[in-house]
């Protein structure tokens, strides 16, 4: 949640609703795979695959656990299509920030 203290390691779940979760390379309308971007200052470039600025969850995973450092830290979730590309309109979750104790 916005504003949590955590301890490292830290478990992220993901959320979604009016959408499936599909593994990359499932061509199915209204399904696409997590992506989350850590620390970043802007959301992935529309129309093009998303690369090393988001941890890929192209299994269709809904949970991962990460390693952070000490300090405030910002997690954002983006869906990409089949291909990792952002749907249009931009599928994301709000920013929020934590602070790993």
């Amino acid at each position: 949640a916005d504003g949590a203290v955590v301890t490292s390691p830290v478990t992220v779940t993901f959320g979604l609703k009016g959408m499936g979760v599909a593994p990359a390379g499932t061509d199915r309308a209204n399904t696409g795979h997590h992506h989350l971007l850590v620390d970043a200052k802007a959301l992935p470039a529309a129309g093009q695959p998303m690369g090393g600025e988001v941890i890929h969850f192209g299994g269709g995973q809904t949970e991962t656990t990460l390693e952070l450092a000490p300090g405030k830290h910002s997690l954002q979730l983006i869906m990409g299509d089949m291909a990792h590309v952002p749907h249009n309109p931009i599928v994301a979750s709000e920013k929020i920030t934590i602070t790993v104790k």
